[in-house]
């Protein structure tokens, strides 16, 4: 008789778990500070989930909505810091995974993904600088996106961002101009595997090599250091 009440009471245990995690994500959420001001650290995000990330709203087979935001890098210490970006801009506090050589910064939080959405897209195709940043702000989202695109190559003196995004690619350089940077944008190109995109290559050579590294730099410790290696 108590296990057939027990069966018979499934759905009344459900409904309580589900209420509970409820209030527990309320509660969560309440938390959270949203300043509606383009400030450093939210450009910083915008362009690191630009960079290598995404913003994902999925449905359950129950039509609950799940939101989880995932930024991707491959150096602990920048890691470190981005998980400091997102604590102290949103109160928010996410964890950090290592799988196969990068590491995972996640965070499931309704409001700050909402948020973060309302900047623009994040998808590889799609991302974009936000309108109307100031000569600060533009510097501080090209440096965020160079740490997770540009590859430094100091044979050859240049830096180079490979994007399925060309006119991503055409934005940030018409960005670089005002800052006195030039560069060049190639392509697109097809890649030898058919079911990839079409991708651009953004190059700034070394004629403007040191105005970017004065401007701009890395915060990314082994782009940085690379930098610093190449001398003329």
């Amino acid at each position: 008789m108590v296990l057939r009440k027990m069966v018979k009471d499934k759905d009344f245990y459900k409904r309580l778990s589900k209420f509970g995690l409820k209030a527990r994500w309320e509660k969560e959420h309440a938390k959270v500070i949203i300043n509606k001001e383009l400030t450093l650290n939210k450009i910083r995000i915008n362009a690191y989930l630009c960079g290598d990330g995404w913003i994902a709203i999925r449905e359950d087979k129950n039509k609950e909505k799940h939101y989880e935001i995932k930024c991707f890098i491959d150096n602990k210490e920048l890691a470190e810091d981005i998980k400091l970006i997102f604590e102290k801009e949103f109160n928010v506090h996410p964890r950090i995974v290592y799988r196969r050589g990068c590491y995972h910064i996640i965070i499931n939080n309704k409001p700050v993904c909402q948020h973060l959405l309302s900047l623009g897209e994040y998808s590889g195709s799609k991302w974009k600088i936000p309108p109307n940043l100031s000569k600060k702000l533009v510097i501080e989202w090209v440096k965020c996106f160079f740490d997770c695109e540009a590859y430094v190559n100091v044979k050859n003196k240049t830096i180079q961002v490979k994007s399925i995004n060309y006119q991503g690619l055409l934005s940030i350089q018409e960005k670089l101009i005002p800052l006195g940077i030039n560069s060049k944008v190639y392509g697109p190109y097809k890649p030898r595997n058919d079911k990839h995109s079409l991708y651009g290559v953004l190059q700034i050579s070394s004629a403007n090599f040191f105005e970017y590294k004065r401007l701009i730099n890395f915060y990314h410790p082994l782009k940085k250091e690379k930098l610093n290696q190449i001398s003329f």
